[in-house]
């Protein structure tokens, strides 16, 4: 609680008062609402960066009260010293002491506790510069901050207190959020440029979905995500899935692509839910193969493509199947067997394929939302123009990515809030 001191209030209210009075004869002599806007506003942060100095002095003051040391003896009252961070009003100075017991020499500054500033800038900069981060590069989350926010951090400072914040993955106890009826995982993988090298990311995207309602969007989107192998990435979503109450969720759907290892996870990890490959992918696959049959861009193969499609779509991909490997015994296949590849890749999917059966049940058939967090989680921040990470500069980047996409943000800054 700020101590109250009525003489150091008075003293700033007549200051206040005087600043006031000196703006408002300012006033009329500007040329436009917006000079006068701007006008008002570098007063509000003036005043207010006043004010918030004294307070902070006035606290400190109250709470510097000589402590024992971990030898049993009382700690005297060193120098005070000067203390500077920038705050969301603008660089602010605080004096407090600093403690010293003459026995043992243990030191302390007791009011650091209390002010929560680590380094140079205060712990709501802090965040600010995080949350800019996760979305913008280093050099346009700076500008914008400048810009938006009046607080001039450096590239440097910015990467240093991205790498504080992101450097480990949030960890939430099992189903602490609202548990849906119905609850659909999605699971694809996207490249980004490291200094080793393109790695893939593999994500999932988690979120309630109302199966009697299926014409609503997705609700409650989350995602996870890291430079994993598929056993390691197992932990990864099951741990997501725990955090979403996939125990007590009332159906479970599991969507991806053709990929081996997400139909492999989702056999180890959800072996109740109903698994749908994506349409999209499937018509890409079915798009291939009609090309060998008569060519690219012709009528003939447009049609052929949209009756294959016709009937997967009635959930008898089977007859495809079937109309496949009878082109192949023709000799109609190309020298890399795109129409046996096609009919073997119909064959070990047929169980996710009844896209009937799945709409029938309000299902989604496509892995939009996946899809959608590659672009949004990987995309727009780690495929930039000439851009390339360090591993763990990435990974930071992630991890407050991942909070801020996912609605977590708040989780976050109550973990990182230093104790007073």
């Amino acid at each position: 609680m700020i101590a109250q001191d009525t003489q150091q209030l008075e003293a700033m209210k007549r200051a206040m008062v005087r600043e006031l009075e000196v703006l408002w004869e300012h006033l009329p002599c500007l040329e436009n609402g917006e000079r006068v806007e701007r006008e008002v506003t570098a007063w509000a942060r003036r005043v207010g960066r006043q004010v918030l100095e004294g307070a902070l002095q006035a606290e400190v003051e109250r709470i510097e009260q000589p402590g024992l040391s971990c030898c049993g003896g009382i700690m005297h009252r060193e120098v005070r010293e000067l203390r500077e961070a920038v705050t969301l009003l603008g660089p602010v100075k605080v004096r407090r002491r600093y403690f010293r017991c003459p026995r043992c020499r243990e030191h302390a500054r007791p009011a650091d506790a209390w002010l929560g500033w680590r380094g140079r800038f205060s712990f709501a900069v802090e965040e600010l510069v995080a949350w800019e981060c996760a979305g913008l590069s280093y050099r346009e989350a700076t500008r914008s901050l400048e810009k938006l926010a009046g607080v001039s951090v450096s590239v440097c400072s910015a990467e240093a207190i991205t790498a504080h914040w992101g450097k480990s993955r949030l960890e939430l106890p099992a189903a602490t959020e609202s548990v849906p009826q119905d609850l659909v995982i999605e699971i694809d993988g996207a490249k980004a440029l490291l200094e080793e090298g393109w790695k893939e990311i593999k994500l999932g995207a988690c979120f309630a979905w109302d199966c009697d309602h299926p014409d609503r969007d997705p609700r409650a989107v989350s995602y996870c995500a890291d430079w994993e192998t598929a056993e390691e990435f197992r932990t990864t979503l099951w741990q997501e899935a725990e955090v979403r109450g996939v125990a007590r969720a009332r159906r479970l759907a599991f969507l991806g692509d053709g990929a081996p290892w997400i139909w492999e996870v989702a056999a180890e990890l959800f072996p109740e839910a109903t698994q749908i490959l994506d349409w999209y992918h499937l018509t890409e696959h079915l798009a291939t193969a009609g090309k060998v049959v008569y060519g690219e861009g012709t009528h003939e193969t447009h049609a052929l493509v949209e009756r294959w499609k016709s009937v997967v779509w009635d959930g008898q991909s089977q007859l495809v199947e079937l109309r496949l490997r009878e082109l192949v015994a023709a000799g109609q296949d190309d020298a890399t067997h795109t129409l046996r590849k096609c009919a073997d890749y119909l064959q070990t999917n047929q169980s996710r394929l009844r896209y009937d059966l799945f709409r029938a049940a309000g299902w989604p058939i496509g892995s939009g939302v996946v899809e959608g967090g590659c672009k949004q989680v990987v995309g727009l921040r780690f495929k930039r123009q000439s851009t390339r990470w360090s591993k763990p500069g990435a990974q930071n980047v992630l991890h407050l990515r991942l909070d801020r996409l996912s609605n977590r943000w708040e989780k976050r800054v109550q973990l990182l809030r230093p104790a007073a």
